[in-house]
């Protein structure tokens, strides 16, 4: 199957913890008729960020055709009188956002999912942002999703989704969204990563080849599921 086409936006609200909440309330009921009359696509899962980086974090991920039609979906959004008067409801003069982060995302080309693949919503899920060899960003996908991937795929996780960090910070980057169990499952499949004699001789041929290892350090999140918008399958 060939990689999707298209971008994915991921976007990460770093809440103030104690309104985190209210942006929940806001994303279940209030934005989604907006987001629709704007011609924003339906959001393919929403999260809350519990451990990692980023705590008390809002995440959620947009699906678009094309750069031009992200641009012109946000320009409508945000020139929307509704929009601006549900934002300062929802604030009422008072600070509700740390920071936001928006990542602009593509389809890793070592992603191949299943369309209408059936994957589990609830449990552990987790978004690792990985640092790859920057002059071999092609082979180093290939290398994460074919050694490490399927290390941890072999002790219990599932793949939502594997991307290629086209704008952003800290290029390149694959970009992943995996679900576990629970979490002594993903904690095993990391410790058994890290003491796999093939996942150490893959990164030996690596460095030998290229003078150094494909896939370097790695930054991971663990997210809930939102109950309004977990996902149905591969995030497509």
């Amino acid at each position: 199957m060939s990689t999707p086409a298209g971008f994915w936006e991921l976007r990460l609200y770093e809440m103030l913890p104690r309104r985190l909440p209210d942006m929940h309330h806001q994303f279940a009921y209030e934005i989604p008729p907006l987001f629709a009359r704007a011609g924003v696509p339906a959001p393919l899962a929403f999260w809350e960020c519990h451990a990692g980086p980023m705590t008390a974090t809002l995440a959620y991920l947009l699906r678009w055709s094309s750069l031009d039609e992200r641009m012109a979906a946000w320009g409508r959004f945000y020139s929307d009188p509704q929009w601006w008067k549900q934002y300062e409801d929802a604030h009422g003069g008072a600070q509700m956002l740390e920071r936001s982060h928006v990542l602009m995302l593509k389809a890793s080309p070592a992603w191949h999912p299943e369309i209408g693949e059936r994957l589990p919503a609830d449990g552990l899920h987790e978004l690792r942002m990985v640092d790859l060899h920057a002059g071999e960003a092609a082979a180093a996908h290939q290398a994460f999703a074919q050694v490490d991937l399927a290390c941890v795929c072999g002790h219990g996780a599932q793949v939502l989704g594997l991307f290629d960090l086209a704008i952003g910070h800290g290029l390149p980057q694959a970009v992943s969204l995996l679900v576990w169990p629970d979490g002594p499952t993903r904690e095993a499949a990391w410790s058994a990563h890290a003491e796999d004699g093939a996942v150490r001789d893959a990164r030996a041929r690596e460095r030998a080849a290229h003078g150094m290892p494909l896939v370097g350090s790695s930054a991971a999140f663990l997210l809930r599921p939102a109950p309004y918008g977990p996902p149905r399958g591969a995030l497509l």
